[in-house]
C-alpha cells in the first residue's frame, strides 16, 4: 500500500496535480500548488458540493467572509483560550510533536537505545551533544548515523533521564521537555504606521482557524437581507489556517487548507432530526462520486472526544493507505456560538414567533421532534441551534484520488498501466481529441469538435502529438480523462468520430456535432440517478 501511495505521488508531481511549493527555493515544509490538472480537481469537487447544497436547495444561501477575523470574534468562540494542543520539544533533534501521536521507546536486544540520525555529520553532532549532557559514552554506528548508548554511566550510576513514556517520533530519541500548550492560530497585526513617530499600534487579528464564526457574525444580516427564518442554512466555500506542527501525507494534513462548511439553523425541538438528517445527506454525497464505497464510513465521536458545547459528532473517514482518517465532521453545535456573540456584542440573533411554534412535517414524519423545548409563551423566542457540516476539500481531493487509482495488468510482462477511475463529473479534463497523425487537413473537424465541446463548458484539450492513438489513450486514461475522441480518415469522408470510454475500452461513432449531446448526457446520467436516489 505504501508504495501504491509513493505511486500515486509521483504521478501527480509528474502529471501536475501538485507541486511542492516555491520548489526551486527549497520547498516550503507543508505547503503545496495546485498544478492545471489538481486545480481543475478541486473546482470539480467544490462544485459538487455547491451544486448539492446551494442550488439544488432552497433553503441555503452562500456567503464568502474575509480571512483576516479580528481578536475579539475568535476571543468570544474559545479559539483564543482554548484552539491549543500539547506539545513536546526535543531537547537533542530541536523537533516539536504531540505527544498523542508519538510512539513508544525502543530498545535493541541488549537493553540499549538507538537513535537513528539522518546523516553521518548529524549523528556526530548529536553524539557529542549526548556526551556533554547526558551519557558520557554513546557508540555511534552505522554508515548514516546510529547512536546507541546505555542508560547508565561509567560507575554503573544510572543516569537520571525522566522518560515521558514516548519518545520523538522520527529518532526514537527519549531527550523531552514536558509538554506544554501552545495556540494553532496564526497572529499577525493589522495598523497604519503612524505618519509621525513612524511607529506601528498594532491591532492583534488572526488568519481564521475556520470559516465558520464568519457565518456566525453574520447570521442577522443574512436572516435580514434575504428576509429567511429556521430551518436554513449557509454554505461558505474557504481558506483556513492552522499552525500544525505535525504535517504528513502529503496534502493530508497542511498549515493552509480549504474548507466546505455548511452552518444549518435549526429551532431548538427540531434539532435532533437535522442533526441525523445531516449526517445521511452527507455521507451519502461522498459515496456518490467513490469507485469503492466501502472504504468510506461514519464513526460517531464518543463524549470525551467532543467539544464541551456539542451534543453529538460524527466523522466520515476514509481508508487511506495508512488507515483511516477524517475527511469530514457533522457536528450538532447547540446554540453556543450565537450565545457566545451575544454575549460579547449584544447582537441580537434571536428568532421571535408571534404564533405557537409546530414540527415541521419532516419531523413529524420522523418522530425525532422534542415536544419538552417548544416554547409555552407567546412571542417565542429563541436562539437557533446549529448543524455543522466541515469537510476539508484538500482531503476530499486526496481520498478521491487515491480511491480512482487503479493500477491496471495488460500482461505480456510488461508492467502494470495507472489509470484514475475519477467520477467523470470530477474528473479535470472531460475530453481529449485526438486527430490521428499530425496532418493539416484533420485541423478544421478536430477544432470544430474542440468548440463545440467547450462551448459546453467541458475542460477538452486537443492531443496531436505524433504518439500511437494507443500511447495517447493511457495517458490519458493515467489523469482520469473519461472520454478520447479520435478524428481519423473515416472522419473525413462521413463526418463522424469514435468516442473512446476510459473504464470500459469501449468505442462508438457519432456525428461529430452529436458528441456535445452524448457527453453532456452521459455526465448528467450520474446526477440523475443521485438525485432520485
Amino acid at each position: 500500500m505504501a508504495q501504491k501511495f509513493r505511486t500515486l505521488l509521483d504521478l501527480c508531481r509528474r502529471r501536475g496535480f501538485l507541486y511542492q511549493s516555491a520548489e526551486i527555493y527549497g520547498g516550503l515544509r507543508g505547503a503545496y500548488d495546485y498544478g492545471p490538472l489538481g486545480v481543475e480537481l478541486k473546482k470539480n469537487i467544490l462544485n459538487s458540493w455547491w451544486r448539492r447544497h446551494v442550488y439544488y436547495r432552497d433553503d441555503v444561501v452562500g456567503l464568502d467572509t474575509s480571512i483576516l477575523t479580528p481578536h475579539p470574534v475568535l476571543k468570544a468562540s474559545g479559539h483564543v483560550d482554548e484552539f491549543t494542543d500539547l506539545l513536546v520539544d526535543c531537547t537533542l533533534t530541536k523537533e516539536r510533536f504531540r505527544p498523542d501521536k508519538a510512539p513508544a521507546l525502543t530498545t535493541d536486544k541488549n537493553g540499549h537505545i538507538p537513535i537513528t540520525a539522518p546523516d553521518k555529520d548529524t549523528a556526530l553532532a548529536w553524539k557529542k551533544s549526548i556526551q556533554e549532557q547526558f551519557a558520557p559514552n554513546p557508540d555511534q554506528r552505522g554508515q548514516n548515523g546510529k547512536i546507541v548508548f546505555e542508560m547508565v554511566d561509567q560507575s554503573q550510576t544510572p543516569l537520571e533521564l525522566p522518560y515521558h513514556g514516548y519518545v520523538e517520533p522520527n529518532t526514537n530519541s527519549p531527550f523531552l521537555t514536558d509538554s506544554r500548550p501552545f495556540n494553532l492560530m496564526f497572529k499577525t497585526f493589522l495598523d497604519p504606521i503612524d505618519p509621525i513617530d513612524r511607529v506601528l499600534k498594532p491591532s492583534t487579528v488572526y488568519l481564521r482557524p475556520e470559516t465558520a464564526q464568519g457565518v456566525f457574525v453574520n447570521f442577522e444580516q443574512v436572516v435580514r437581507t434575504m428576509k429567511t427564518k429556521p430551518p436554513f442554512g449557509i454554505a461558505q466555500v474557504g481558506k483556513s489556517f492552522r499552525n500544525e506542527i505535525r504535517l504528513e501525507h502529503g496534502i493530508f494534513r497542511t498549515p493552509e487548507f480549504e474548507q466546505l462548511e455548511l452552518e444549518y439553523f435549526v429551532a431548538p425541538w427540531e434539532s435532533k432530526h437535522y442533526f441525523k438528517y445531516w449526517r445521511k445527506e452527507r455521507y451519502n454525497w461522498w459515496l456518490e462520486h467513490a469507485c469503492h464505497p466501502e472504504n468510506f464510513r461514519q464513526r460517531d465521536h464518543a463524549s470525551d472526544e467532543m467539544a464541551h458545547y456539542a451534543t453529538g459528532c460524527t466523522d466520515v473517514e476514509y481508508l487511506y493507505p495508512w488507515g483511516w482518517g477524517e475527511v469530514e465532521g457533522v457536528a450538532h453545535r447547540g446554540n453556543y456560538d450565537l450565545t457566545q456573540h451575544i454575549k460579547n456584542t449584544g447582537a441580537n440573533f434571536e428568532i421571535v414567533e408571534e404564533t405557537q411554534p409546530v414540527f415541521s412535517d419532516a419531523v413529524k414524519e420522523s418522530g425525532e421532534g422534542e415536544a419538552d423545548l417548544l416554547p409555552t409563551e407567546l412571542p417565542a423566542r429563541y436562539v437557533p441551534h446549529v448543524v455543522e457540516s466541515s469537510c476539508g476539500l484538500n482531503r476530499a481531493m486526496l481520498a478521491y484520488l487515491c480511491d480512482a487509482f487503479h493500477q491496471v495488468e495488460d500482461g505480456k510482462g510488461k508492467p502494470p498501466r495507472n489509470v484514475l477511475k475519477l467520477d467523470p463529473r470530477l474528473a479535470p479534463i472531460k475530453c481529449a481529441i485526438m486527430p490521428l497523425t499530425g496532418k493539416s487537413e484533420f485541423n478544421s473537424l478536430t477544432q470544430k469538435v474542440a468548440k463545440s465541446l467547450r462551448r459546453k463548458g467541458l475542460f477538452t484539450v486537443v492531443e496531436s502529438q505524433k504518439l500511437k492513438i494507443g500511447k495517447r489513450y493511457y495517458r490519458h486514461d493515467e489523469i482520469g480523462t473519461p472520454w478520447c475522441i479520435t478524428v481519423d480518415y473515416q472522419s473525413l469522408e462521413d463526418d463522424t468520430v469514435t468516442i473512446r470510454d476510459r473504464d470500459t475500452g469501449n468505442q462508438e461513432r457519432v456525428h461529430w456535432k452529436k458528441v456535445h449531446q452524448v457527453i453532456g448526457d452521459r455526465l448528467m446520467e450520474g446526477e440523475a440517478d443521485d438525485l432520485l436516489d
